[in-house]
C-alpha cells in the first residue's frame, strides 16, 4: 500500500489580525511637493485616475499608498458633504489647500493602522481626533461661529464612515491591492453583509444630519422622552395610591410613567413571541419620529440586532407585507435583498414603521388602509414567530390614528403614549410615577442642549418664555425649536396672547428675510413677502389635497394656475432666470421641504420636513378663503354685477375643502388663525359667523354645487367631496362662535334637516371617532330640531340651544353639554352616560328612562324635570336644582348630592343608599324622608 501521509492541516494565522501600517511621515515628503495641489487642490480632487496621480507624485501604488488614497478620498468626500449641507457655505468657494497642508503636516507625525476594527467602525478611527480640530478651524475661518463649526465637526466621524462605504463601492478597482492584503468586513463580506454595514452607518447618519437649516444635528439637542402606558388597577389600589378618579377609564386602568428608550430596550433584549409589537403614540412635534430615528441609530451602532427603518409615507401598505417591504428596500437602494424573504431572514430583526398616520390621511378609506396594514403586520409577525422571536415591530403614529387600534393592542405596555417635556405638577396625580420621572422639567435640558449647540449660551428655559399659555408650546420638541428661532430674531414679543400661529408667522418672516430679502441672494429678488407666503400656502394646499405631506412640481403648477397665481410663478421664473420647474424646485428646497423620491409617474416628489408646517400654511389658506368669500358676497350685495353669489361661494369652498378632511391637527391651526383675526377685529369674525350660517342654510336648501366641478368626478367621488366640504363648513363655523360666544342661527329648511346632515356626515360608525364638525356644534341654535336616535357620542354641544328639541333615544355618551339650553327638551330614553351637563338648563326636560350614569350635573337646573326611572347612579349632582323634579323610581345610588336642592321633588320609589340619604336630608333640611 502506498504511503500517503497527506498534507498536515495547520490552523492558519487569521488574516483579520493583520494591519497595514501607513507611515505618514514618509508619504508627507512626497505630498509636500508643489505638484500635489495640481492633483488634490479641489474637493473633487481625487478622480478615477487617482492611482495615476499617485504615480505622478512619485509614490508607489502599494498597499500603504492605496490605503492612504482611500482615507484621503473619504475624508474629503465627508467634508464636502458637510459643507454642502450648510446654507451659508459653498464647497466651490471653500479653499481646501490650507486644510490639506495642515492635514499632511499633522498626519506626518503619526502612523495609522488599517485593520478589521477600522473597517467595522470607521467613525471610531484614530484619525478622527487628528482631523476634526483642523476642519473646525477652517470652518471658523470661513465665517462660521465657533458653535457652528464645532457642531459640524462633531458630525464628521459618521459622515466619514458613510463616505468610506461610498468610496469603496464606487471605485472597487482602485482598492484591489487592499482586498488581496486584508480580509476586512468590506473584502470578506458578501454583498449582503456589506449592505448591512453601509445601512447601519446610514441609520446613524440620519440623526447626525443638520436640523433644518442649522449646523447642529438632532442628536445634539435630543432629550430622551418619557411615556406612559395604561395598566389595570383595582379600586383598592386606587384608594391606596390616592389616584385621581378621572383618569380611571371603564376598564379600571391608570397611566404608568416610564423612560421610553429604556422600556423599548427591555422589550428588544427580552423578546417574547406573543409580545413582538409596540406602538408609540404622540401628537405632532412630540418627538416620536425623532425617538424612532435615535433608537434605530443606537441599535445600529451597537450591532446587536439588525434594524430596518421604514417611513410609512414611502411605503405601499396595500401589498402583502413581505412584498411591500421588498418593494421598499428596492426603491430605498441600501439593501439589495428583502430581509423578510425566507432565504434572507436572520435570527432577529427589528422593523420600525414610522408615521402610521401617513396611511390614514384621507378619510375612512385611508383609515381602513391603516387598519388593514396593522392587522397584516400582526398576522405576519405571528407567522414569523411561531417557534422563536425572530421579528419585532415598532410602529409610531399620531394619537388619533393609534387610538383606532387600541382594541387590537390591549396588553399592558403595547401602546406607549409620549409625554411632553413638562407635565404640570397638579396633573401628576393622573399618573403612577414610581421613578419620579415627571418631577423633571425637560424643557430646561432641551434649552441647555440648544444653547450649547447653537452658541446662544442658554442654561435653561429663558424667563421671557415662562408664560402659562406658552407651556404647551415649549413642552413639545419641535415647537420649542420654532420658539427658539423666533426668540433669536427678537422681532416677536412673547406674551400671554402669543399662540402657535404667531410663532409660525414670525418663522415665515425669518425664512424670507434669511434667504431672500438680502440683496446678496438673487433667488427671489423682487418677490414681495406676501407673494412668497401666498405661493407657500398654495403649495401646502396642494399637499393637503394629495396625501398631506408630499407634492410634485406639476401639481403645484396646476394648483397655482387654478388659483389664478400663474403670474406669480412667472415672476419666480423671471427672478431665477430659469424655467418654472427649476425655480419652484429651488423654492421648495430652500423652505422646509426635501426631495422625497418619485411618484408612480416618475415625477420628483417633495415633502414637508414636518407636517405641521403644511398644516399651518393650509390653515392660513383656509382663513384667507373665508376673507375672500366674505369680501365677494359683500360686493354682490352692493352691486349685483360684482362679487359672488352664494352658489359661487359654495363652489369655491368645495374646490378648497372637498378633496380632503379637516382633522384635529389642521383644525387647531385654523382655530389659532381665527383667534389672531379676532384679536385684531372681533366684528369681522362675527360677520364671518353670520355669513357661514347663511351659507350652511343655502347648502341645506339647495345642496352643494357639485355640478360646477371641472372635470366633474363620478358620483362616489362627488359625494365624498360634498361631505368633506359640508363637514368643514360646520367645523370652521365653530371656530368663529368659539371666540364670539354668540349663538349661530342657521335657517333650517325643515326640523329634520340638521339631523339628516349629521347622519350624512357621520356615516356608519366603525370606532369612537367623529367627523371634525361634531367637535364644533357649540353655540348652535338647534331649538325644535328633530334629532331622534341621533348618534352624538362625544359631540361638543357646549352652550348650544336645544330648547324643545326632540332627542328621544339619542346617544349622547360623553357629550359636552355644559351650559346648554335643554329646557323642555325631549330626552326620553336618551343615553347620557358620562355626559358633561355642568350648568345645563334642563328645566322641565323629559328625562324618563334616560341613562345618566356618572354624568356631571353640577349646578344643573333640573327644576320640574321628569326623571322617572332615570339612571343617575354615580352622577355628580352637587349644587343641582332639583326642585319639583319627578324622581319616582330613579336610581340615585352612589350619586353625589352635596348641596342639591330637592324641595318639592317626588322621590317615591327612588333608590338611595344611606350615605346619600343623609346628605340629602342635610341638603334639604328635611327629616321626613324615608
Amino acid at each position: 500500500m502506498k504511503n500517503e501521509s497527506g498534507i498536515p492541516i495547520k490552523k492558519p494565522t487569521p488574516i483579520l489580525s493583520k494591519s497595514i501600517e501607513i507611515n505618514f511621515p514618509d508619504l508627507a515628503k512626497t505630498l509636500s511637493k508643489a505638484s500635489f495641489n495640481a492633483f488634490f487642490g479641489k474637493w473633487d480632487s481625487l478622480p478615477a485616475d487617482g492611482i495615476d496621480a499617485l504615480s505622478a507624485l512619485g509614490l508607489a501604488t502599494g498597499d500603504k499608498e492605496i490605503a492612504w488614497l482611500l482615507l484621503y478620498r473619504s475624508l474629503l468626500r465627508a467634508m464636502k458633504n458637510l459643507v454642502d449641507e450648510h446654507p451659508e457655505l459653498e464647497s466651490d468657494t471653500f479653499d481646501i489647500k490650507d486644510l490639506q497642508k495642515q492635514m499632511n503636516e499633522t498626519l506626518a507625525k503619526n502612523s495609522l493602522s488599517i485593520n478589521n476594527q477600522f473597517f467595522a467602525h470607521p467613525e471610531q478611527s484614530a484619525i478622527m481626533p487628528l482631523i476634526q480640530p483642523l476642519f473646525a478651524e477652517r470652518l471658523t475661518e470661513t465665517g462660521l461661529s465657533k458653535a457652528e463649526s464645532d457642531a459640524m465637526t462633531q458630525r464628521l466621524p459618521i459622515y466619514f464612515a458613510i463616505a468610506l462605504h461610498k468610496e469603496w463601492g464606487d471605485r472597487p478597482q482602485d482598492y484591489e491591492v487592499l482586498k488581496e492584503k486584508l480580509d476586512t468586513p468590506f473584502t470578506q463580506a458578501d454583498e449582503r453583509a456589506q449592505a448591512q454595514l453601509h445601512y447601519a452607518a446610514w441609520l446613524q447618519k440620519q440623526v447626525e444630519e443638520p436640523l433644518f437649516l442649522e449646523a447642529f444635528s438632532l442628536k445634539q439637542v435630543f432629550v430622551p422622552l418619557r411615556a406612559y402606558y395604561y395598566r389595570k388597577v383595582t379600586e383598592e389600589e386606587l384608594k391606596e395610591k390616592n389616584l385621581h378618579r378621572k383618569i380611571v377609564r371603564e376598564k379600571q386602568s391608570v397611566r404608568v410613567v416610564v423612560d421610553l428608550e429604556s422600556e423599548l430596550e427591555a422589550w428588544i433584549h427580552e423578546p417574547k413571541r406573543d409580545d413582538a409589537i409596540r406602538l408609540i403614540s404622540g401628537g405632532p412635534g412630540s418627538g416620536k419620529s425623532s425617538l424612532t430615528k435615535m433608537f434605530a441609530a443606537k441599535l445600529a451602532a451597537q450591532g446587536t440586532i439588525p434594524v430596518l427603518f421604514v417611513p410609512l409615507h414611502y411605503f405601499d401598505a396595500s401589498d402583502d407585507l413581505i412584498d411591500a417591504v421588498g418593494n421598499f428596500v428596492k426603491l430605498d437602494g441600501f439593501l439589495p435583498y428583502n430581509p423578510l424573504e425566507t432565504e434572507y431572514r436572520t435570527q432577529r430583526l427589528l422593523i420600525i414603521f414610522d408615521g402610521l398616520d401617513e396611511l390614514a390621511m384621507q378619510g375612512k378609506l385611508a383609515e381602513n388602509t391603516a387598519q388593514a396594514f396593522v392587522r397584516e403586520v400582526q398576522r405576519k409577525v405571528a407567522q414569523f414567530n411561531q417557534r422563536e422571536t425572530c421579528i419585532q415591530v415598532l410602529i409610531s403614529g399620531r394619537e388619533v390614528v393609534v387610538q383606532a387600534h387600541e382594541m387590537d393592542f390591549r396588553r399592558e405596555g403595547h401602546i406607549l403614549h409620549v409625554l411632553p417635556y413638562l407635565v404640570a405638577e397638579d396633573n401628576h396625580e393622573h399618573y403612577i410615577d414610581d421613578q419620579g420621572l415627571l418631577k423633571q422639567d425637560q424643557r430646561q435640558i432641551w434649552w441647555q442642549y440648544y444653547g450649547r449647540a447653537s452658541g446662544c449660551g442658554y442654561t435653561g428655559l429663558p424667563p421671557e418664555l415662562d408664560h402659562s399659555n406658552l407651556a404647551e408650546i415649549t413642552a413639545q420638541p419641535l415647537l420649542n425649536y420654532l420658539v427658539a428661532l423666533s426668540l433669536q430674531r427678537g422681532e416677536l414679543s412673547f406674551s400671554e396672547e402669543t399662540n402657535l400661529n404667531t410663532v409660525y408667522t414670525d418663522l415665515l418672516k425669518a425664512i424670507y428675510e434669511r434667504g431672500w430679502a438680502d440683496d446678496q441672494h438673487t433667488a427671489l429678488r423682487g418677490i414681495a413677502e406676501k407673494d412668497f407666503i401666498r405661493i407657500l400656502e398654495e403649495i401646502a394646499l396642494t399637499a393637503w389635497h394629495g396625501n398631506g405631506r408630499t407634492t410634485t412640481i406639476k401639481e403645484i403648477e396646476h394648483q397655482c394656475n387654478n388659483s389664478g397665481l400663474k403670474h406669480l410663478l412667472a415672476r419666480f421664473q423671471e427672478s431665477f432666470q430659469e424655467d418654472a420647474k427649476t425655480s419652484v424646485t429651488r423654492l421648495l428646497t430652500a423652505f422646509y421641504f426635501r426631495q422625497s423620491g418619485h411618484n408612480q409617474l416618475h415625477e420628483r416628489t417633495f415633502e414637508f420636513t414636518h407636517k405641521s408646517f403644511g398644516e399651518y400654511l393650509t390653515a392660513r389658506r383656509i382663513v384667507r378663503e373665508v376673507q375672500l368669500i366674505h369680501k365677494k358676497l359683500k360686493a354682490r350685495k352692493i352691486d349685483p354685477d360684482e362679487g359672488w353669489d352664494e352658489r359661487d361661494a359654495l363652489h369655491r369652498w368645495v374646490v378648497l375643502c372637498g378633496s380632503s378632511v379637516i382633522d384635529q391637527y389642521l383644525f387647531n391651526f385654523v382655530l389659532d388663525e381665527v383667534q389672531l383675526q379676532y384679536v385684531q377685529d372681533p366684528t369681522e369674525v362675527a360677520d364671518w359667523q353670520g355669513m357661514f350660517c347663511h351659507l350652511i342654510g343655502v347648502m341645506l336648501q339647495q345642496g352643494m354645487p357639485m355640478e360646477r366641478l371641472e372635470p366633474r368626478p363620478n358620483f362616489q367621488e362627488e359625494n365624498r367631496q360634498a361631505r368633506n366640504a359640508e363637514d368643514s363648513l360646520l367645523a370652521v363655523l365653530g371656530t368663529f362662535s368659539h371666540f364670539t360666544k354668540t349663538i349661530s342661527k342657521i335657517q333650517f329648511p325643515s326640523p329634520s334637516a340638521f339631523g339628516t346632515l349629521l347622519a350624512r356626515l357621520q356615516g356608519q360608525r366603525v370606532d369612537d371617532s367623529n367627523p371634525m364638525s361634531f367637535s364644533c356644534l357649540s353655540y348652535l341654535d338647534l331649538s325644535e330640531c328633530i334629532l331622534i336616535t341621533r348618534d352624538l357620542i362625544s359631540a361638543n354641544l357646549q352652550e348650544a340651544d336645544l330648547q324643545g328639541a326632540n332627542l328621544q333615544e339619542a346617544d349622547l355618551q360623553g357629550a359636552n353639554l355644559q351650559e346648554a339650553n335643554l329646557q323642555e327638551t325631549d330626552l326620553w330614553w336618551a343615553d347620557l352616560r358620562e355626559a358633561d351637563l355642568q350648568g345645563a338648563n334642563l328645566q322641565e326636560a323629559d328625562l324618563r328612562w334616560a341613562d345618566l350614569w356618572e354624568a356631571d350635573l353640577r349646578e344643573a337646573n333640573l327644576r320640574r324635570a321628569d326623571l322617572r326611572e332615570a339612571n343617575l347612579e354615580g352622577a355628580d349632582l352637587k349644587e343641582a336644582d332639583l326642585r319639583e323634579a319627578n324622581l319616582e323610581g330613579a336610581n340615585l345610588q352612589r350619586a353625589d348630592l352635596e348641596g342639591a336642592d330637592f324641595r318639592g321633588a317626588n322621590l317615591d320609589g327612588a333608590k338611595l343608599n344611606e350615605t346619600i340619604l343623609q346628605n340629602k336630608k342635610r341638603a334639604t333640611g328635611s327629616e321626613d324622608i324615608d
